[in-house]
């Protein structure tokens, strides 16, 4: 009896316990389920603000990209080249400008070292002076010469890259192109000498001429007495030979001396060129040479004065031909053009040029000689007066025009002019 109470107390307590623990099973799982409820609430709310900063940060990313481009955009538009090696002397940073003035492709330029891209030392010392120079920007002048052998003129400036704690990161060099600054400059300086020694030359021309009248006089005189002895009539005919030739050369120099006034008409470049080749003021081409004409299909109609520019033009033309004496190929070339600082061809205003280039495959002319071609009495030639080119850059200089050469020895010669085309809103027939 007593063992059998014992038993019932003790499955009492067991179920009490169990009630106990289930109770707390219960309790503990509607906890885990509420937190559980909060985790997936919190989970959701991860996901939504996730999501948020996911499409900002892919908005942040499109609008640097853009930026990026923006500004990628901007560097290839400049007018300056822009050239950026880090502190290894790596390019990172090559231009679209910078490809066009030193000749290259620029992506080909990427990751190399600036010995590696320009076997000479063209940029090098320059960032080494920079180095010196206690990181202040330093400039240099300097001609590049393009692997298709074209001379560009630069003023390169060396400044450095800071980060932003004030650490040097790299150096940009920046390239501007000066080659028509130094063209115009070069023009202009030919002008003024060429205007000062046209001064002196007719000056000079003037003393001379007077004493020549009197001397021919005298030797037509003296003839006169020495009709009787043959002999001595040959050595006056020379005389009188010899001053006349003289006058020649002095009406010439007067000729360049005197400042040309173009009349102004209209003048169709291509007909004129077309008569000069086929025998108009004697000019003769040999069969070994071979005449290539590319006049442009449009009407090439310029403002000037005809019978000048026959001055000019059979003079480029005859140069030519005497530069081929085992023959080759005489080129002639028309195009409209614009000059620098023109405005563009649509522009109010505007005022476009005819192009005229006058090339030859003969002999060349050496460096030294091309500057001075067009200085009076320079010549290369047995004969001639070497007063030419010096007219014909007068006469094209009247017409407001320019007249450049371009040479190679061993390759031939160019001459381009340019005179200004016929406008109807300017000129009047």
């Amino acid at each position: 009896m007593t063992l059998s109470m014992t038993t019932d107390k003790e499955d009492r307590k067991d179920i009490e316990a169990l009630i106990k623990n289930m109770a707390a099973f219960n309790e503990v799982t509607e906890h885990l389920q509420r937190s559980y409820d909060e985790l997936q609430v919190r989970i959701k709310k991860l996901d939504l603000e996730l999501a948020d900063k996911n499409k900002e940060l892919e908005q942040n990313l499109i609008e640097k990209e853009e930026v990026k481009n923006y500004l990628n955009d901007i560097l290839e538009s400049l007018s300056n080249g822009v050239i950026v090696v880090d502190r290894s002397g790596r390019i990172t940073t090559f231009n679209q400008t910078a490809g066009t003035l030193t000749g290259l492709q620029p992506h080909k330029c990427l990751g190399k070292t600036l010995h590696e891209v320009f076997p000479f030392d063209l940029f090098e010392s320059l960032v080494s002076r920079l180095e010196k120079n206690h990181k202040e920007t330093v400039s240099r002048d300097m001609d590049i010469t393009t692997p298709d052998k074209k001379k560009n003129h630069a003023r390169v400036s060396a400044s450095p890259v800071w980060d932003n704690h004030g650490g040097q990161i790299g150096t940009v060099l920046i390239l501007q192109d000066r080659t028509d600054l130094r063209r115009l400059e070069e023009l202009a300086h030919r002008n003024q000498r060429l205007r000062e020694m046209g001064e002196m030359a007719a000056g000079i021309a003037h003393e001379i001429r007077n004493p020549l009248a009197s001397i021919e006089l005298f030797a037509s005189l003296l003839k006169k007495d020495l009709e009787a002895d043959p002999e001595k009539v040959k050595l006056v005919q020379h005389i009188r030979a010899g001053v006349q030739n003289m006058d020649r050369i002095i009406s010439t120099l007067l000729l360049f001396a005197k400042s040309s006034e173009p009349s102004r008409q209209l003048c169709d470049i291509n007909l004129l060129l077309s008569e000069l080749l086929d025998g108009l003021d004697d000019i003769r081409v040999p069969d070994n040479i071979q005449v290539v004409r590319e006049f442009d299909s449009e009407e090439m109609l310029a403002n000037g004065d005809r019978q000048l520019l026959r001055q000019v033009f059979p003079n480029l033309i005859r140069n030519a031909i005497q530069a081929m004496p085992d023959g080759g190929k005489l080129r002639l070339q028309t195009q409209k053009a614009l000059v620098a600082g023109q405005k563009t061809q649509d522009s109010a205003g505007s005022r476009q040029f005819i192009s005229i280039i006058i090339s030859d495959t003969g002999e060349g002319i050496s460096a030294d000689d091309l500057g001075k071609i067009f200085n009076p009495f320079f010549t290369t030639k047995d004969k001639g007066t070497g007063l030419g080119l010096a007219i014909s850059h007068n006469i094209i200089k009247a017409h407001q025009g320019t007249i450049e050469a371009m040479s190679e020895e061993g390759e031939g010669t160019s001459f381009k002019v340019k005179i200004p085309c016929w406008d109807e809103d300017f000129d009047e027939k």
